[in-house]
């Protein structure tokens, strides 16, 4: 064998492991990411139930956290088809608007 059978070798085996580790990465970011903008879709329908069940009047704060559950069901959609970036960005801006609607301002 010649030196540059060999260094071709060693690279290919290289690769293939780059490639899985690249993959596995990729995966656990889709996980991740999925997880988080779930936690704010299902944390927002939390908020708005508890709030109704404390006899809250019917206001603003419906919508806002509205739109965080529909933000956060979104980027939990954008995280499973691999947009990992544009889910993270949802899912914050999701869970920006359920602060927003917590805030005494809505109450």
């Amino acid at each position: 064998m010649s030196a540059d059978d060999l260094r071709a070798q060693f690279d290919a085996q290289g690769r293939s492991g780059l490639v899985e580790g690249r993959r596995r990465d990729a995966r656990q970011a889709r996980g991740k990411y999925a997880v988080f903008a779930g936690l704010v879709a299902v944390v927002c329908l939390a908020l708005i139930v508890v709030r109704l069940g404390q006899g809250d009047a019917l206001g603003v704060w419906v919508a806002t956290y509205g739109v965080g559950v529909a933000l956060g069901g979104w980027g939990f959609v954008l995280a499973r088809a691999g947009h990992t970036r544009w889910a993270m960005m949802v899912a914050c801006i999701g869970a920006a608007l359920a602060g927003l609607g917590d805030s005494p301002a809505f109450r």
